[in-house]
């Protein structure tokens, strides 16, 4: 008897980015059931990663207890602990989704049979291709990052599709948003998440004010609004510019969002993480994109809405904007359509 395959799959952060390459680890699941399949994640991400359903075990990266640089010396800049985790599981794939220095030096240190990677021209950090033993070509045209990833994926030598994939469910978060719309007397409701990772992500909050009441008179639907720690001013300028009664805010941890996602009827943001929370929830979504390319990083269903403005400067993958986010001056009226269009497809 031969023993299960052993692949190792690195994708650090961020919540956005492991989402788009748990299609392609449901694919690798598909094609090998049997394989034991682990994940190394940045400890600000690890909390995402241990609620997929699947992944076998999960390891912890610490970017503030160890840098895995080969030019440092210092025995504290080294994360030996994890190394000797790694090597001692004997992977026979190492898969780094996110290609770094710093994760193709971990792919390396893991002692991986075979190490996959993107090539020079996909990586962020090109001199991290050479660490890769197999890499997948570049597409012709541009393509979505789950297209991407499951190119990745299948230089394991089979067929990967992207799949759909699970969360554990925590009942009590369950629970807990339940009572929250039970509270508010919600139901049939659309979900607006005004934040961003970057700055250069965030359409104006009061323009998303003046959304959310159209969606309330226009629409006769209810609006929540859902906010990250730290993004308390976002709704506060939201709410202020909402010419009717407010909507409801919803402060609540990022796992927490998927029993309410589940139950909404569509999700309004940009390019965040929740964004593509919803669309691995399968909640309708309509996207608004500035600095991030809608075509790479859009919304995941087919009859989904990405809204933009094609600008000189788009597409700059900038976190911060010398002109004032020209790109995110996207009227209220253009969302609006866009959710109008999207309530009128089939879930």
């Amino acid at each position: 008897m031969t023993d299960p395959l052993k692949i190792l799959i690195i994708r650090l952060s961020s919540l956005g980015d492991i989402l788009h390459a748990l299609p392609a680890f449901a694919g690798l699941r598909k094609a090998f059931p049997d394989a034991k399949i682990d994940w190394l994640a940045g400890r600000p991400a690890g909390f995402l990663v241990s609620a997929v359903s699947g992944i076998d075990a999960v390891h912890i990266f610490d970017k503030t207890a160890a840098l895995p640089l080969p030019f440092r010396h210092s025995s504290r800049f080294r994360p030996w602990k994890l190394i000797q985790r790694l090597r001692a599981e004997r992977y026979d794939f190492c898969m780094d989704f996110q290609g770094l220095l710093k994760t193709a030096f971990l792919g390396f240190m893991s002692g991986a049979g075979v190490r996959i990677g993107f090539p020079k021209s996909l990586v962020r950090e090109p001199p991290a291709h050479r660490f890769y033993h197999r890499m997948p070509a570049k597409p012709a045209e541009a393509v979505h990052v789950l297209e991407l990833n499951r190119l990745l994926a299948g230089c394991v030598g089979r067929e990967i599709t992207a799949e759909p994939f699970d969360f554990i469910t925590n009942e009590e978060d369950t629970r807990y948003v339940g009572s929250l719309l039970e509270k508010e007397g919600l139901e049939n409701f659309v979900v607006i998440n005004p934040g961003g990772g970057w700055p250069s992500k965030i359409w104006k909050p009061e323009r998303y004010g003046r959304l959310a009441d159209r969606i309330r008179r226009q629409l006769n639907l209810p609006v929540v609004v859902t906010t990250g720690p730290g993004e308390e001013p976002l709704y506060e300028r939201l709410a202020a510019h909402c010419p009717g009664k407010p909507p409801v805010h919803f402060q609540i941890r990022f796992l927490q969002l998927i029993p309410l996602l589940k139950r909404a009827r569509l999700l309004i943001g940009g390019d965040t993480g929740p964004l593509h929370l919803a669309c691995a929830c399968g909640t309708p979504v309509v996207g608004i994109y500035g600095p991030s390319c809608p075509v790479r990083n859009g919304p995941w269903g087919k009859d989904d809405e990405a809204v933009y403005r094609t600008l000189p400067c788009s597409r700059c993958y900038k976190r911060t904007c010398p002109a004032d986010n020209a790109c995110m001056d996207i009227s209220v009226e253009e969302i609006f359509a866009a959710a109008t269009r999207r309530l009128e497809k089939p879930v």
